[in-house]
């Protein structure tokens, strides 16, 4: 790490909530948006989770331990993570986004390597940064076979091994979710010479084909979350599975940041997941969630998508330049998310989030394929 650099030089934003105050400001001086730039979930109310948060709000506001209210972690277990022994396993509780930084402290040192996706969450390398980390990338746009790269010890010299990898599977901003076997067949070699691997696990709940993308890989550090897939994000509630070593470093950076997350929240999540209703939500999801991807693949030309997605909430739209068009898509009302701020690999592509309001939903795709018709007719 570089000793001239400040703390405050390292520390930067997540492009995306730069987009979303743009959007919001756009929204203000008086315009319809068509809003499409972030992963939050307006089209989906989960009453039953703000039923049980109103019960659990009138109970003390106690503090909860760093490492997550035990009831919930022990639902994490049973409802998440049932193929983990607690012998060998812990779970800590925090926003995900925080658990990327978190898991990435557990198994580096300043100055090591970590391979990340390009295009890939730009958290990962914003967490490289700050950590003082270099950083590798492997591509996986544009892909149509829905097969992951594969990453052999051939592509390293013995000193540029990285220490860790990041897989994000299902992939934000890509919605593609790989088989998790040939994930980890692509990069078994890798993991046979000691490279960490830390998965990102956020959407896969979120898979609307037969497609299993659970990497079988035993001693990863995996991140899920409450918030996608029960669609709640601004409850910050996520989870992250490691080894009771890497869980303990964890749990302390939590204690040593954001102490916890609040007790009242983590146990609604709790009682939430130990009911039949959570399952049924997420079910409703899942049916809803294919029908709008089938709607926007029946929208736009065929050529609009360079890969076609089969889980979470986005798409990658082929524009040619990411950022102009960004800007041309905004001026047309469409809030969009430019592909470049996941990475080089998506520069020619906006990303879209398709999560939106249900009651202006086939409203908002035709606002898209007339933006779309006009930057391509330029």
């Amino acid at each position: 790490m570089n000793s001239n650099k400040r703390w405050a030089d390292m520390i930067n934003a997540q492009p995306m909530f730069d987009v979303l105050s743009l959007a919001n400001k756009r929204e203000k001086e008086g315009n319809y948006l068509a809003r499409m730039e972030i992963g939050d979930t307006p089209g989906f109310k989960n009453s039953i989770i703000n039923r049980i948060l109103e019960e659990t709000s009138q109970e003390p506001h106690r503090y909860s331990p760093s490492k997550g209210e035990p009831f919930l972690i022990d639902v994490l277990f049973a409802k998440q993570w049932g193929q983990f022994s607690k012998d060998v396993y812990d779970i800590s509780v925090a926003p995900a986004n925080f658990l990327i930084m978190a898991a990435l402290a557990a198994v580096t040192s300043p100055g090591d390597t970590v391979l990340i996706p390009d295009p890939g969450f730009p958290t990962y390398k914003l967490a490289c940064e700050f950590l003082g980390l270099k950083t590798l990338t492997y591509s996986l746009y544009p892909n149509k076979s829905y097969t992951f790269p594969s990453l052999g010890l051939s592509e390293f010299s013995s000193n540029s091994l990285p220490k860790v990898i990041i897989i994000n599977n299902p992939s934000n901003p890509l919605g593609i979710a790989f088989d998790g076997k040939q994930v980890l067949e692509a990069i078994n070699s890798l993991v046979q010479a000691g490279v960490e691997v830390v998965i990102d696990e956020t959407y896969i709940n979120l898979v609307y084909d037969s497609t299993d993308p659970f990497i079988p890989i035993d001693n990863a550090i995996r991140i899920r979350t409450f918030s996608k897939e029960h669609c709640a994000p601004g409850l910050r509630v996520g989870y992250a599975l490691a080894n009771h070593y890497y869980s303990d470093t964890i749990s302390n950076f939590i204690s040593l940041t954001i102490s916890c997350v609040p007790k009242f929240i983590q146990i609604a999540v709790a009682e939430y997941l130990s009911t039949d209703e959570s399952a049924l939500f997420l079910q409703s999801v899942i049916k809803e969630m294919k029908q709008r991807h089938e709607l926007l693949f029946n929208t736009l030309p065929n050529n609009a998508m360079l890969t076609k997605p089969n889980s979470a909430f986005y798409a990658m739209i082929e524009t040619g330049e990411a950022e102009k068009s960004f800007e041309f898509f905004m001026e047309k009302n469409v809030a969009t998310c430019p592909g470049s701020k996941f990475g080089p690999a998506a520069k020619s592509a906006l990303r879209i989030s398709i999560a939106g309001k249900s009651e202006t939903l086939s409203k908002d795709f035709k606002m898209l394929l007339d933006a779309y018709d006009q930057w391509v007719s330029n």
